[in-house]
């Protein structure tokens, strides 16, 4: 059963008056419509969907794209039950892929439907990874490559590079 997520909805300090109170509505009434859940095995298509609408261009550039090569992969090293997936008013709208490491935790996708980005949901999915993060008192790491306009999302949301090599960032938070 999938879990509302109202803790990913910042409140902010908002406007004196009536606008304050429109905002505040507004943002309580996307709690409701706003959940997360575990990947399930039927999820494994459109998780590979999402990856390839929003990874191919960068994944092409830097390696080249082999659609065989890449779903068996991700279907292999990323199953499905180990994805968060986010939903809005029902339909999916974005995923995150994290790992448990022993001092840290390896962000390996985070993900927004095309349409959705721009949002706010990726740095509502971000909220809960950091949120976990600290109550684990672990750093966050992932890799983004240097083509993907993702950077400047993760630089905004507090991570710092680390290192980098020919295609990919390292980073980290905090």
């Amino acid at each position: 059963m999938p879990q509302p997520v109202a803790s990913l909805i910042s409140r902010g300090s908002g406007t004196a008056g009536s606008e304050s109170r429109r905002n505040e509505e507004s943002r309580e009434a996307m709690v409701q419509y706003l959940t997360i859940r575990n990947g399930r095995r039927e999820d494994e298509n459109w998780l590979f969907q999402l990856f390839r609408a929003t990874m191919q261009d960068y994944i092409d550039e830097a390696w080249g794209w082999d659609e065989l090569l890449q779903r068996e992969g991700f279907i292999i090293s990323l199953p499905a039950k180990n994805f968060q997936i986010l939903e809005f008013a029902g339909d999916c709208v974005g995923s995150y892929h994290l790992s448990d490491r022993a001092n840290h935790f390896l962000l390996d996708m985070i993900l927004v439907t095309p349409d959705q980005q721009r949002k706010g949901f990726g740095s509502k999915m971000m909220a809960q990874i950091k949120r976990l993060a600290e109550e684990e008192n672990k750093a966050v790491w992932l890799s983004v490559l240097k083509t993907n306009p993702a950077i400047a999302f993760h630089l905004a949301e507090g991570f710092r590079q680390v290192e980098e090599d020919e295609h990919s960032i390292m980073m980290m938070w905090p």
